[in-house]
């Protein structure tokens, strides 16, 4: 009986067929995995690609701006060196900074891109601008508020500030040859940062800014909803569309922090908003616009690929199952075998095994597909593991960069001349650089976790600096500034003046202060130093004048309230001046260093001695008497005249001329106590030198001492400030009626323009010994006035007064020869007129003088002829060429008829002795016609001409 072959029930399906389903199923499962795995994958690979781009947008944008700022930074330091500027800046003058900056205004607009330029002085005061923007008053008042701090600081700030746009701002110090000179601000247009990025990125890009904090402002691509204003766009038209539909999508723009992507006309497009570091945080947002169709649309390619190859594969199968069934786990085993070198990233050894694996095949199966499918992946593959190796170069080279930089701010600590220290919340001390080791001799690791104040600074004020440290560590006070002694470990100590400062902490580990220290020891050395000088001469190491002036007024407080009596010596040295000009200022300042020496071994302990100026110097003796002082004048003269200075073999005596002044008996205050001892140091001095004098009942007319003080201080200021004036008045050949010769005559320029006549401040100056002085000018004044004259064509003779006290000056020779051949004089050109009472003081002395005078060549004038009893007998011992007739006798002439028979007979014996005359004071016509009736040679006298400076007679 035949058997069924078919159950009931059970339709019958050949093997075949279930192989052929079954296969095609699980072909077809496999072949859809695929597709949906490699999708998966592109697309993450897509996204983290655009991830890695995003940053990379990123740090190029940050690197375009930090290019800008640095390039605004060079232009700032360019500017001193521009033609011209410096000088305008040093002279801090708008107008000459506009002049000369404007020739460079033109070129850093339109080649830099700098919208504006300011100049500020070191007040914050604007000198000079240049500016293409329209600036708001809180713009200008932000500027002027970085002005100041930039000009407070004196370090350079770059702020970004966003209204309408955004401009790069640089606000930095302007140094000329190392002196800050006052503040530059300007500012650069982010624009030229936009198209940089699309050039160099392929994306577009655009700037938002908030429109939260400006109400009232209204822009033409504006996004309502987003409350932000487009300020910056690339591909405006086509961009402003797409952002319009994301606007729509995402009505909440913070989605696009994280990159969104949309469809739109066909197109897939990527966004992504990165916030920009203004100096209003939030204000203003970069968004990127990149077009990433070709990808995508590669991607559903690549998907559609493998779909189309896996479909064929899946049709062939069913027709080739049978034939390829057998070969089929053989050249899969072949495909695994080579999976491995696509893992180990060996992407063309792994083509050529599945290259050559189907050389002998002539049929293509799924196998095959799979394998085309393998090595199209390899090529992705090997085209990203190519990027991400480039990318990590990049990173690899960024971190380098960032390295150096670390390793430049830890030498700029190293190296920088002040301590640098952080410490922990606990006070103890975390780092310390490399002056810091040097300094205190301790390293790092001695200080490191150490107590900052019990180590450097153990002597601190215990509590009330716990505290302020305490403040400091909890943020509530931002910085402490105080000086202490620093102790190192060494065992010495220096001043150091610290600076610290709160730092914010991210983790417990971070230190909380930041300590500056600035060794200040020479400073308060110096200062130290300073203070000393300011009581002290330097050369002598005694009290100057000011201390010694109060230490006379403490003085003289205690006489008064205990009634002691004291003493006041002042002294100056005899001749010190001519030592100056002969041996140098070092042997002058030899010789007061002697005379101070001397007198702290001469003077008791409670004694206080000072130099007031010069060579003068002050002794106060305080509990003494009349009798007292005396001796303690003639101790100091004596231990002086013991002491001798030779300097380039010349040997010089020291002595000095003393004035005791006591008190409270001459002066209970100091003015007048030093105006005793100084008209008495003068008095001593009209006694012959190296003498003390006391001040005397006879002295004591305040009227006189104040005349004397008042004269004195003028006559001392019209030789520091040149008040003295030479005038000429003519002297005429009566007979020729010609005028060669002229008298030189001295007057003092009063505070009021108007001239003071010799005979108001000559009686001063003799009685105060500043007559030598006086002497010495008109001397070196006239010759050199006389000089300037005849370099000019001029020929003339003149006549040069001299005082009585002329012939017992020991320098008036040298100074006279000094001058004659300086100004290279014919000496035959001067005369010097003496009077009778000069030569009558000291005959010998005068006519030994006259004599070396004239052998120099120079000729002599006798004055005031006729007034003395012994006016024939000087005629004959005086070397004298002119007689001058006294005025006294000639000015009456006219109607005095003894005054002409006096007159006749001065005449005849002058010309006995061979001697020719001059008459003074010749007024009117009459006494001129007198004295030609008389064969007088010359006439002198307002009828001739009164006094008046060299340009009126000579125009030099």
């Amino acid at each position: 009986m035949p058997v069924d072959s078919q159950p009931k029930g059970r339709k019958f399906r050949s093997l075949r067929w279930k192989i052929s389903l079954g296969s095609s199923l699980i072909l077809l499962a496999v072949v859809s995995l695929f597709c949906f795995v490699s999708y998966l994958g592109l697309m993450t690979n897509f996204a983290n690609q655009q991830e890695v781009e995003h940053r990379r947008y990123s740090l190029e944008i940050n690197s375009l701006v930090t290019s800008t700022t640095r390039n605004l930074h060079q232009l700032a330091e360019m500017i001193p060196f521009l033609d011209g500027m410096k000088k305008a800046l040093l002279l801090n003058d708008g107008e000459s900074i506009s002049h000369v900056f404007d020739a460079h205004w033109a070129l850093l607009q339109f080649h830099n891109g700098v919208e504006f330029i300011h100049f500020y002085n070191s007040s914050n005061q604007l000198n000079a601008s240049w500016d293409s923007l329209d600036a708001t008053i809180d713009d200008n008042q932000l500027l002027s508020k970085w002005v100041s701090h930039v000009n407070q600081s004196e370090h350079p700030i770059n702020p970004l500030l966003c209204r309408e746009s955004c401009i790069q701002y640089l606000i930095a110090p302007i140094l000329v040859e190392g002196k800050k000179v006052g503040v530059v601000a300007m500012g650069t247009s982010l624009v030229d940062v936009f198209l940089a990025f699309k050039r160099i990125s392929g994306a577009d890009i655009g700037l938002l800014i908030s429109t939260k904090d400006n109400r009232s402002s209204h822009h033409d691509a504006e996004i309502s909803s987003w409350n932000v204003q487009i300020s910056a766009l690339t591909s405006k038209a086509r961009n402003y569309e797409i952002l319009n539909q994301v606007n729509q999508l995402y009505p909440d723009m913070d989605k696009l922090n994280d990159g969104i992507q949309i469809h739109w006309n066909n197109q897939y497009v990527q966004m992504k908003l990165f916030p920009l570091d203004s100096y209003e945080p939030g204000k203003a947002h970069l968004i990127i616009i990149t077009d990433v169709t070709a990808a995508v649309k590669n991607i559903h390619d690549s998907i559609w690929k493998i779909a189309v190859i896996g479909l064929l594969g899946l049709i062939f199968s069913e027709i080739l199952l049978f034939f390829i069934f057998t070969r089929l786990l053989a050249k899969l085993r072949d495909v695994v075998f080579v999976l491995p070198l696509l893992a180990n990233g060996q992407f063309e050894k792994f083509r050529l095994s599945l290259t050559s694996t189907d050389q002998a095949q002539h049929v293509r199966d799924e196998v095959d597909t799979l394998s085309e499918a393998a090595i199209s992946l390899s090529f992705q593959l090997e085209k990203l593991e190519q990027e991400v190796s480039t990318r990590t170069k990049m990173l690899i080279e960024q971190k380098n960069a960032l390295g150096k930089e670390r390793d430049f701010i830890q030498n700029l600590l190293d190296t920088a001349q002040a301590i640098v220290l952080t410490q922990s919340t606990e006070g103890r001390i975390m780092s310390l650089n490399t002056y810091g080791e040097m300094l205190t001799h301790y390293t790092e690791t001695e200080l490191k976790n150490k107590s900052f104040l019990q180590t450097l600074i153990p002597e601190y004020e215990s509590q009330d600096l716990l505290y302020r440290f305490k403040e400091i560590h909890s943020g509530e006070r931002m910085q402490l500034r105080h000086e202490a002694i620093t102790h190192c470990k060494d065992g010495t100590t220096r001043h150091v003046a610290w600076l610290h400062s709160h730092l914010d902490k991210q983790s417990e580990d971070d230190p909380s202060i930041l300590s500056v220290g600035l060794d200040v020891t020479e400073y308060k050395r110096v200062e130290g130093h300073l203070a000393w000088l300011a009581d002290h001469d330097p050369l002598t190491n005694m009290f100057n004048r000011r201390r010694f002036s109060e230490e006379l007024e403490q003085v003289l407080s205690r006489a008064e309230r205990y009634r002691h009596p004291g003493a006041l010596l002042f002294f100056d040295l005899d001749r010190f001046k001519y030592i100056n000009d002969t041996s140098g200022h070092q042997a002058g300042d030899t010789l007061l260093k002697m005379v101070a020496s001397m007198l702290s071994q001469t003077i008791r302990a409670d004694d206080i001695t000072g130099r007031l100026g010069g060579d003068e110097f002050a002794i106060i003796l305080p509990e003494i008497n009349a009798s007292g002082a005396i001796e303690v004048a003639k101790k100091v003269l004596a231990q002086l005249g013991l002491a001798q200075l030779t300097i380039n073999n010349r040997t010089h005596k020291i002595s000095a001329s003393i004035g005791i002044a006591l008190f409270p008996e001459h002066g209970a205050n100091i003015h007048d106590l030093l105006a005793a001892a100084d008209l008495a140091m003068y008095q001593a001095k009209a006694k012959g030198r190296n003498a003390w004098y006391l001040f005397s009942d006879q002295d004591r007319s305040r009227e006189r001492i104040h005349t004397l003080v008042y004269w004195k201080e003028k006559i001392e200021y019209s030789h520091l400030h040149d008040n003295f004036v030479l005038y000429l008045q003519p002297i005429m050949h009566v007979k020729t009626k010609q005028t060669s010769h002229y008298e030189v005559l001295l007057r003092m320029k009063d505070n009021d323009g108007s001239m003071l006549s010799p005979a108001d401040f000559i009686p001063a100056a003799e009685h105060t010994g500043l007559i030598h002085a006086i002497d010495h000018m008109v001397l070196r004044k006239a010759i050199t006035q006389i000089a300037h004259i005849y370099k000019s064509g001029f020929h003339a003779t003149f006549s040069i007064n001299l005082s009585a006290h002329a012939f017992n000056d020991p320098e008036l020779l040298p100074i006279l020869k000094q001058e004659l051949m300086l100004n290279q004089m014919n000496p035959a050109s001067l005369m010097f007129e003496i009077t009778e009472t000069a030569a009558l003081e000291d005959l010998p002395g005068a006519r030994g003088l006259m004599i070396e005078i004239k052998e120099l060549g120079c000729g002599f004038v006798l004055d005031d002829f006729g007034v003395g009893f012994s006016s024939f007998y000087y005629l004959r011992e005086l070397p004298v060429d002119v007689v001058k007739i006294d005025g006294s006798f000639i000015r009456n002439l006219s109607a005095n008829s003894d005054d002409l028979i006096l007159v006749n007979a001065l005449c005849t014996v002058a010309r006995g002795f061979g001697k020719r005359t001059t008459a003074e004071f010749v007024e009117n016509a009459e006494v001129l016609a007198l004295i030609e009736k008389l064969d007088i040679d010359y006439a002198q006298g307002y009828h001739i001409g009164k006094p008046a400076p060299a340009t009126t007679f000579f125009q030099v």
